[in-house]
């Protein structure tokens, strides 16, 4: 039994070390940061990555990247095992699925004295002492561009004659934390409006939960007019537009759709199925992480501990022409920083 224990924490060393991704080797690096996030090559995720390594080369450091399939459990595993090494780096980045079920782990990391940058999801109440700072979106910041734009869409159709301003909300889960602040945000910004929200189902994540979540919204909403959609995210929202399509409703003409992160599909736009969206770049937001990671080894303590990314609004105005500069100084194009179809 005792063989057999030792041959299966050598595989899983193994395991470990294989879902290992190092980059920017240097001779001279200033030191090692190690990353716990999601898989590179989901779109989000390997926009995120690439920000991390070009900002750790511009800054120095050699970085390593553990990818997790979007479980916990894995990530949770891998920190155990990479403590379990013993060797340490300069500071850890922490990319939660589930930050709740992912607190004991971090609490390890913890222990070993090193610094922890937490990324994407907020801090809470019980993970906030374990943590140097956050980067990450804004989700107020989104949901109120987003229901600007609402605002700015109703106005038109108001001024040109057009009637009808139910508005169906197609949300992330309910009991996700990212929920509450951008549904609040969205609702202040069309506050006093003839904007009416006349449902918000929680439909989940992904094209398919948007699809389905939005079938079964035409059919409990009976006789009820849908004229505005807002999609917590671009996914979410591209698909909803497929169900309200096979439907019989005529995208930008009976129903005006709005989004958010930039991570649907540009030919809605091309076709004025979609009125807009916001942006939400994982580049910066890799590139973020290593810029306050590099600030707090090199002074000690960071300027602001909740850190957050740009999130301007885009519509098919905007999409060729602004840029967004990068903590690197660099100017990225819409289509550079957007994750789904662009």
């Amino acid at each position: 039994m005792k063989k057999f224990r030792n041959i299966f924490n050598l595989l899983s060393t193994f395991m470990l070390m294989m879902l290992a991704v190092p980059v920017n080797a240097q001779d001279d690096a200033k030191g090692l940061i190690v990353s716990f996030n999601g898989p590179v090559r989901e779109a989000y995720i390997g926009k995120f990555v690439r920000g991390l390594k070009d900002m750790a080369g511009l800054k120095g450091y050699e970085l390593s990247i553990f990818e997790n399939q979007f479980n916990q459990a894995q990530q949770n595993q891998q920190i155990q095992q990479y403590l379990a090494l013993g060797e340490l780096p300069s500071a850890f980045i922490w990319f939660p699925t589930d930050d709740v079920s992912g607190l004991e782990a971090l609490q390890l990391l913890a222990e070993t004295g090193v610094p922890i940058l937490k990324v994407n999801q907020l801090p809470n109440e019980l993970d906030k002492e374990y943590i140097f700072g956050f980067a990450g979106p804004d989700f107020s910041l989104r949901g109120r561009s987003a229901g600007y734009m609402m605002r700015e869409a109703a106005a038109n159709k108001k001024e040109s004659g057009g009637s009808g301003f139910n508005v169906v909300v197609l949300s992330y889960p309910h009991d996700f934390k990212g929920y509450n602040l951008t549904i609040e945000a969205f609702n202040d910004a069309i506050l006093g409006t003839d904007l009416n929200i006349i449902s918000d189902v929680g439909v989940g994540f992904g094209r398919l939960n948007g699809y389905e979540g939005a079938l079964d919204l035409i059919g409990d909403i009976g006789n009820q007019s849908i004229d505005f959609v807002f999609g917590m995210d671009d996914a979410i929202l591209t698909g909803g537009i497929k169900a309200f399509e096979d439907a019989g409703k005529i995208m930008g003409e009976d129903i005006v759709a709005i989004g958010a992160v930039c991570n649907g599909n540009r030919n809605l736009f091309n076709d004025g199925k979609q009125y807009g969206t916001t942006l939400q770049s994982p580049l910066h937001e890799g590139q973020l992480a290593i810029k306050l990671v590099d600030e707090y080894i090199t002074t000690g303590a960071l300027k602001k501990f909740i850190n957050f990314t740009p999130n301007p609004p885009i519509s098919i105005e905007n999409i060729d022409t602004s840029a967004l500069q990068g903590y690197d100084g660099k100017l990225y194009s819409i289509k550079e920083l957007c994750t789904g179809n662009w």
